[in-house]
C-alpha cells in the first residue's frame, strides 16, 4: 500500500507487519511530565530491533534533542530538533 488508506480497512495492530511499513508515535503532555525521558527509554528499548528517528518539538530551544543526543538515545543523525516559536 502506497498510502495510509482508510482506518476501517487497516489490519488490526497485532496482525500488522511493522517491519514492512513505518508508523508514527506522538507523545504529548505538560512541561515536566516525562515526555523526553519516555522517548529516551523507548529509543533504548527499540533501537536494536527497529529503525528509529526522533523529531523533537521545542518552542524556543533544542533542549530535548540535545538531551537525547547527550544520553545517546540514537545516533545524532537520527534526532532532529524543530523550534516552533
Amino acid at each position: 500500500m502506497d498510502h495510509p488508506g482508510h482506518f476501517h480497512e487497516r489490519d488490526k495492530p497485532h496482525a500488522r507487519d511493522f517491519t514492512q511499513r513505518a508508523f508514527t508515535v506522538g507523545i504529548g503532555g505538560p512541561v515536566g511530565s516525562g515526555k523526553t525521558a519516555l522517548v529516551l527509554a523507548l529509543c533504548r528499548h527499540l533501537r536494536d530491533s527497529m529503525r528509529l528517528g526522533v523529531v523533537t518539538n521545542d518552542i524556543f530551544t533544542r533542549e530535548d534533542a540535545e538531551f537525547l543526543t547527550r544520553h545517546e538515545a540514537l545516533p545524532i543523525d537520527q534526532i532532529r530538533a524543530v523550534e516552533t516559536g
